[in-house]
């Protein structure tokens, strides 16, 4: 039977997949098709941002004072439309390891690139709850690459996407009280530099980490913004 705390996470996952279905912001959806973001979640209440596509933010809420990121591991799920297996042969297809290769490569490059993003404005990476640490959840909830054919046991498996995709949702709570102060929701894709390669531990993830790096750096400056930096 799923945790409690496995549920709420899926239950978010799959509020999530609604939000973003009315996100407005042109890199989404077309201005024809986009439909206004609702206002309030959980709660939270809408709020402009440059950083990302949408935030929304508890009533009075401050991230004032927090000095410490406890980081959940990132959780990923891959789009719904994407099937690198469709026109495969047998042989060639990729297994279930191959998937969840896959999230795990992703889930440690985001670990990596938010612990250094983060440590340039003087906030680290714990593991342990405090007054001063906030905790940062994050998803990606639907992940888009394309899949070169599987090359043979022994060497090297990498995915690569010139026109990879994916959607962060990040949940920040005081990692004392569980409560909540904030949800963003961005969507970054891959077209816009570099190549998304994700899995071999050689890949570089080039657009992939620049992707994080945004999201991170975004982090760190509301962190910066809200203790005078």
């Amino acid at each position: 039977m799923p945790t409690t705390s496995r549920m709420w996470r899926r239950s978010l996952a799959l509020a999530a997949f609604c939000v973003v279905s009315a996100l407005t912001t042109p890199a989404i959806l077309p201005p024809a098709t986009a439909a206004a973001p609702p206002p309030e979640w959980d709660g939270l209440e809408l709020r402009p941002s440059k950083r990302v596509n949408l935030l929304y933010v508890r009533p009075d809420a401050s991230l004032a004072g927090y000095r410490h990121v406890r980081l959940a591991a990132l959780q990923v799920a891959f789009d719904k439309n994407w099937n690198p297996n469709a026109s495969r042969t047998p042989t060639s297809r990729l297994s279930k390891d191959d998937f969840e290769r896959i999230k795990t490569a992703l889930a440690e490059e985001f670990a990596k690139v938010c612990a250094t993003e983060l440590s340039k404005g003087g906030y680290d990476l714990v593991t342990e709850a405090g007054a001063d640490v906030l905790d940062l959840t994050p998803f990606v909830i639907d992940l888009y690459i394309t899949a070169p054919e599987k090359l043979t046991p022994g060497r090297t498996t990498t995915y690569t996407a010139d026109q990879g995709r994916m959607t962060l949702v990040a949940e920040l709570r005081d990692s004392e009280t569980g409560q909540i102060l904030a949800r963003a929701i961005d969507r970054r894709g891959a077209s816009w530099g570099g190549r998304f390669q994700v899995a071999s531990s050689v890949s570089n993830m080039a657009a992939a980490r620049q992707i994080i790096a945004r999201w991170a750096a975004a982090l760190r400056e509301e962190l910066d913004a809200a203790n005078g930096k």
